[in-house]
């Protein structure tokens, strides 16, 4: 399996789609807006409050992008016929999911990180070390939501209808949840939808670690949008088993 993983890892790495959306993208985002808004919001603890807040709001932004581009692969490698070369060597099915889960969790690493780093050495985003970890950390796991959601819309989808998709679901849940303009200024009822959509509790699971809200609700509320995703993955995958769709 591990040859496996290191040959996935290195596919979506030399993708320069992925490098952009989910790592470049995000770590520029952080830098504008902070730069563009924040320095309207004066100097000090203003600052660092709308510094912090946008750098976990993009963050997570980076996180669910990662997370469903690498996992919505699935419906490309059914449609290349990669899948169906893999059913010639000795990888049994259930493998395959395995290391697409894993690379899909590893892959959001990257994302994360960067923004974090571009937080606190170009916007100046003070936490103490174990803050820093705990964040990090606390995204990377709640990004598994995210896996499981990449990995239902693979296994639904033909290659052109997951390619549309990745980018509607992604735009929404960031525009719905939150992560582009904060949520205290939508209308009262686009208030409610938000807080209906996994990327609303994403980066409020975030936010919860740098001390802007609780932590409780935000994984409890995550870990059912992970089961959910997973148990309707799990029935599409029985309904459509990879070998049997594979190219």
């Amino acid at each position: 399996m591990t040859d496996l993983l290191l040959f996935q890892l290195r596919r979506v790495l030399r993708s320069w789609e992925y490098l952009f959306f989910t790592v470049v993208l995000p770590a520029l985002f952080t830098i504008f807006f902070t730069k563009v808004f924040g320095g309207q919001v004066g100097s000090g603890t203003e600052y660092q409050d709308y510094a912090r807040t946008y750098m976990v709001s993009m963050m997570a932004y980076g996180g669910l992008g990662a997370a469903l581009g690498a996992t919505i692969r699935l419906s490309f490698d059914r449609a290349s016929g990669w899948l169906r070369q893999l059913r010639v060597l000795p990888v049994p099915g259930r493998e395959v999911v395995v290391v697409d889960i894993v690379v899909g969790m590893l892959l959001v690493l990257p994302s994360v990180v960067v923004v974090a780093l571009v937080g606190r050495f170009v916007n100046d985003v003070r936490l103490g070390p174990g803050t820093w970890v705990e964040l990090v950390g606390a995204l990377w796991l709640g990004s598994a939501a995210f896996v499981a959601l990449g990995m239902l819309l693979g296994l639904a989808l033909e290659q052109k209808a997951a390619g549309a998709a990745m980018g509607i679901v992604s735009t929404v849940l960031a525009a719905l949840g939150g992560l582009w303009i904060p949520v205290e200024v939508f209308p009262a009822g686009f208030r409610v939808v938000s807080e209906l959509t996994p990327s609303y509790w994403y980066a409020g699971l975030g936010r919860g670690v740098v001390g802007d809200g609780g932590l409780v609700l935000p994984v409890l509320v995550l870990a059912g949008f992970a089961l959910v995703f997973a148990c309707g993955a799990l029935a599409v995958g029985a309904r459509r088993p990879l070998h049997a769709v594979a190219g």
